[in-house]
């Protein structure tokens, strides 16, 4: 009878649980590979969101992609943007914007593009010339290595690229592009003194721009969290889907965590649908 009655209570307490976690704004941050691969596409990610069965899609881009009353002004062969509306067509869902405003403008106007790709195509023009010192031969064939293994795991079907192993990966990557990388930036003056030319006519030096490129990113996550916890309350109980690309995942997970508490909703795992 003891047996019984603690099986009960465990039960109770984890109906309890469950049923108090419904009730708070479930937030899924779905890492996403933006076009279609092998173990992967739109249809794969239907299929997800319909499991799911979120209230609102927030999608990675800013509001010039809508209309004022939130549709998509065109659509395109993504991933993302083909499963969503398709998802929207069959369930009663809401779709918005929560990137940074202008990015791609935004990026042009500071210089960190393409100065970021050129930059990089620069060290491995050094690098393949064997004109790099062994540390910073190292620094970027860690960089390759990390890059190769993050960008596999995207072949491998959606779990593989929404897990803590890859979201780990994926952090110690962005380290290694946007801090180690700048540290052969700035060994070598021939970044300082190459330029690039802009669309306003001034020119940015390769260095100047790859450390703007960084800044940047952390600019852009941290927009995005904002966003997405400004979702979280005007949808409160309900249920919201992040899509991300899955490089973005860890740090949106970093910055969001912290505020579950203060902001009543809770991250839940794809793997808990």
């Amino acid at each position: 009878m003891k047996k019984l009655f603690f099986t009960l209570i465990i039960l109770c307490l984890c109906l309890f649980s469950q049923s108090c976690n419904e009730r708070k704004t479930n937030l899924v941050l779905l890492g996403t590979v933006h076009q279609p691969v092998e173990n992967f596409n739109s249809d794969s990610l239907y299929n997800i969101l319909k499991k799911i069965r979120p209230n609102l899609i927030l999608f990675e881009v800013d509001s010039s992609f809508f209309t004022q009353d939130f549709k998509f002004k065109k659509t395109w062969e993504s991933n993302e943007n083909i499963a969503t509306v398709r998802y929207m067509n069959d369930f009663n869902a809401d779709v918005r914007p929560y990137d940074f405003t202008g990015r791609n403008e935004y990026r042009r106007k500071i210089g960190s593009r393409p100065t970021d790709t050129k930059t990089i195509k620069l060290i491995d023009s050094l690098y393949q010339k064997d004109l790099l010192n062994s540390e910073e031969k190292s620094i970027y064939q860690d960089f390759l290595q990390i890059t190769d293994t993050l960008n596999s795991f995207g072949y491998l079907g959606i779990s593989n690229f929404n897990n803590e192993v890859t979201d780990s990966i994926a952090r110690i990557r962005q380290y290694n592009q946007y801090k180690k990388l700048l540290e052969i930036v700035d060994n070598n003056k021939i970044f300082s003194s190459t330029f690039y030319n802009k669309e306003d006519g001034d020119s940015i030096s390769y260095a100047l721009g790859f450390r703007r490129a960084g800044e940047f990113w952390d600019l852009r996550n941290k927009t995005m969290a904002k966003h997405i916890l400004h979702f979280t309350n005007e949808y409160k109980g309900k249920r919201i889907v992040v899509l991300n690309g899955y490089f973005h995942r860890h740090y949106l997970d970093s910055l969001l965590g912290p505020e579950q508490k203060k902001n009543n909703f809770i991250i839940r795992d794809l793997d808990e649908y």
